[in-house]
Formats: structure tokens, sequence, C-alpha cells
């Protein structure tokens, strides 16, 4: 009678799917998890190089910058931050900023760059917070 226990068959396959059904619902909500943080950071990216094409063809307005990067930006949540920042260096300080308007010690134009950044919360299946940062710089002169 006990090796008749032992051969029989009946709700293997429900015993085999329930060892396995969390292992898979596991992968699942990760690959959900990453993937939705992907996206959400793919939007940013793009909006980012939005905003950093703009400054090199229209305007080196920093708040016009800023404001296509809020335009390109679609499902942009209201917790999103958009900075965009202008600088000039002078090549013999290269650390330091200076005035956009006036020339260097040697004569030459001081090089304009404009840091486009934006970050945003985004949260996990898990509940967990993360932030998601994107920052391009671009030299305009």
């Amino acid at each position: 009678m006990k090796l008749g226990f032992f051969r029989n068959r009946d709700g293997a396959a429900a015993v085999e799917f329930g060892l396995i059904a969390p292992i898979v619902a596991a992968v699942l909500v990760g690959v959900a998890t990453v993937g939705g943080s992907i996206l959400a950071y793919s939007k940013m990216r793009q909006a980012v190089s939005s905003g950093a094409q703009y400054a090199l063809a229209v305007d080196d307005d920093a708040d016009a910058v800023a404001d296509v990067v809020r335009a390109a930006w679609p499902t942009r949540p209201e917790s999103a931050t958009v900075t965009s920042v202008k600088a000039c260096y002078c090549a013999e300080a290269p650390d330091t900023a200076t005035d956009c308007s006036t020339n260097c010690s040697n004569g030459d134009y001081p090089k304009m760059y404009i840091t486009v950044d934006a970050s945003r919360p985004y949260t996990t299946f898990g509940g967990d917070s993360i932030t998601l940062r994107a920052s391009q710089k671009v030299r305009l002169r």
C-alpha cells in the first residue's frame, strides 16, 4: 500500500505551481519596477536633451531652456524639478565662473556653457522611493 502512495502523481502540478508561482511573481514585479523606472528616466532624459538642443540652436536664456524642458517632458510629475544654469569660464581659470559679457584677461571671449538638470522621485511597487536624475552640459561658444 505504501508504494502506491509514492507512485500517485495526482496534484503534482498544483504543488509544482505553488512552489514556482512566488518566484515568477517576484520576477514580474521586479521587471515592472525596473521597466517603469527606465521608461520614466528615458522621458526625462529626452526632455533634458530637447532643452540642450534648444540652447544650441535658438536661445541661450537659461529660463527659456528650462521652459522647453518642462514642455517637452510628457507626464512630468508635479514634484519634478528642472534647472538650467548659464555659466562662462576663461581658459586661465577653468574652474571659476566669470561674467559672460566681458572678455577674459588674455582678450578672448569666455567659453559659455548651459547645464540642464532634471530630477524626479519614482516610487517602486515595494513602496521605496528613488530619485531619478538627468543632466546635460553644452558649450554654446
